[in-house]
């Protein structure tokens, strides 16, 4: 019978020095860690753009939108994802020994319907035509399915010492305090003076909409609308 040296001594498979394997298992983590982070930047963009949803004269509300809602305030319904930092702006505010006071947050749609339909009939009794009247009362009191309030995510807040919904608002010391500090929560003023063109609603200096901690600041810092940051970021 003939014996062959592999019979003898079977091949040996070589073994990878410990340095080679520890530099393929660091590989192996970054490929990973790089998935996952990408992963992770696309949930957050997918979360960020359902708080960046465009309400205006020309969007209407999507059917499909279903919040979840916090009470707040002891009466105030807002959508959940805001409600905490919505408390922790007011707090806030309160301690620097301002006064503010949410009048209206959530509205269902008969209540959107009154309000916008009082609204027409007031600029009817000044002399407009229904047509006329409802294109101009959009610019005041947005028609059922075209108001941010239908969110959950917008909240329009007073001075307690003036509870008027007018330019004057803006000069209150709760007002000016939130003006300045609202993106530091997430907020932003919706309506800025002199940008109603492109909103399509005249200067609101009590309306504040929640967009999120990182469009909030960049809108901020940018000067701009949510139209323009969302044609900017998400066109």
């Amino acid at each position: 019978m003939d014996f062959y040296e592999a019979d003898i001594y079977p091949m040996k498979t070589k073994k990878k020095p410990v340095a080679v394997n520890i530099v393929l298992g660091l590989l192996a983590l970054l490929v990973a860690g790089f998935f996952i982070a990408r992963a992770a930047g696309w949930t957050g963009q997918k979360n960020e753009a359902r708080l960046l949803v465009l309400v205006n004269p020309w969007n209407r509300i999507s059917d499909e939108l279903n919040p979840e809602f916090t009470i707040i305030e002891g009466t105030q319904m807002v959508d959940s994802r805001c409600a905490e930092e919505l408390e922790n702006m007011l707090r806030d505010c309160r301690a620097q020994g301002h006064s503010p006071l949410i009048l209206s947050s959530y509205r269902d749609w008969s209540q959107q319907e009154e309000l916008y339909q009082n609204k027409v009939s007031e600029l009817m009794a000044q002399g407009l035509d229904r047509e006329t009247a409802e294109a101009a009362a959009q610019r005041h009191a947005a028609a059922p399915g075209y108001s941010e309030h239908q969110l959950g995510l917008a909240v329009d807040i007073v001075d307690e010492e003036y509870t008027a919904f007018d330019e004057k608002q803006a000069d209150t010391a709760a007002q000016q305090w939130l003006m300045e500090n609202c993106w530091r929560y997430g907020f932003i003023l919706r309506y800025p003076e002199g940008k109603s063109e492109i909103t399509g609603v005249e200067y609101q200096p009590w309306h504040y909409r929640y967009v999120g901690l990182s469009a909030a600041e960049q809108i901020h810092e940018l000067n701009i609308t949510l139209e323009e940051y969302v044609d900017m970021f998400y066109a």
